[in-house]
């Protein structure tokens, strides 16, 4: 997502860079991402400490997008080699994420950035290319990749996809919890009751109680949005961009992580 950091759209920049800071720092603490979307939230998944990764994958990955792109450069529509891709990048921008031991909040380096950029790009054009159900294992990878790239719309459609693939109360759970705290109520209110739907005769009422609480959330980021388009100014996107150095920290400053 491309902020327009000049003039009177400073104020809505900052806005709307906050609601995604809490987007991605509540989601991920709360119903987990992805296929699996077990507890222990973004550090667990990506595999991260107190420090960034030994880079002791560099050279593989950086092997595997060479090939994918040696078979691209043939078949710019390779869906194997774009997935390829798309996955490899996210792993080696991996590698330049660390977390803080102190205060837990997460740095990234600007080559990171740029790799999960990549990824990002490499997905679109696999998405455009591919004919048949996507990929849900990368597609779960994605969600983590437009998460650092402060992209909303893209972490939500990545989702989608792996709950169409792989349904379950968690999933869809997911699913709404991001489209609420976008401050898409109208929709969090469908993929809720898929996920309520899905639950467990035991689960049902806790996470009725949980998707209840989230959309109240919803509500409240949707009001901020009002506020902030009434005050001038406005946001333009463009896929595949990366403005903004960090996911969690920068011009507006994000909130300190809260679970739901």
């Amino acid at each position: 997502m491309l902020f327009d950091l000049r003039g009177k759209r400073k104020r809505v920049v900052q806005v709307s860079y906050v609601l995604l800071a809490v987007l991605f720092v509540v989601g991920f603490l709360g119903f987990g991402i992805g296929v699996g979307g077990g507890p222990g939230g973004i550090f667990d998944a990506l595999g991260l400490s107190n420090s960034s990764s030994t880079g002791s994958g560099t050279a593989q990955f950086e092997e595997e997008i060479d090939a994918a792109q040696e078979k691209l450069a043939k078949d710019s529509n390779d869906t194997k080699a774009l997935l390829k891709l798309a996955e490899n990048e996210y792993l080696l921008g991996k590698e330049g994420v660390a977390t803080d031991s102190s205060t837990g909040q997460i740095s990234i380096s600007n080559e990171a950035h740029t790799h999960f950029g990549q990824a990002a790009d490499a997905w679109n054009r696999y998405l455009q290319a591919n004919k048949g159900k996507p990929d849900a294992l990368v597609a779960s990878e994605m969600v983590y990749v437009y998460a650092f790239l402060n992209d909303a719309e893209g972490a939500i459609e990545a989702q989608r996809v792996v709950a169409e693939s792989q349904p379950s109360a968690q999933t869809y759970g997911t699913l709404a919890q991001f489209q609420y705290l976008s401050g898409d109520v109208a929709a969090g209110d469908a993929t809720s009751k898929k996920a309520v739907s899905l639950a467990s005769g035991s689960q049902r009422k806790v996470i009725e109680q949980q998707l209840d609480q989230l959309r109240k959330q919803g509500l409240q980021v949707q009001e901020q949005l009002k506020k902030a388009k009434k005050q001038g100014g406005g946001t333009s996107t463009t896929p595949g961009t990366n403005p903004l150095q960090t996911p969690f920290g920068g011009n507006a400053g994000a909130p300190a992580p809260v679970a739901p």
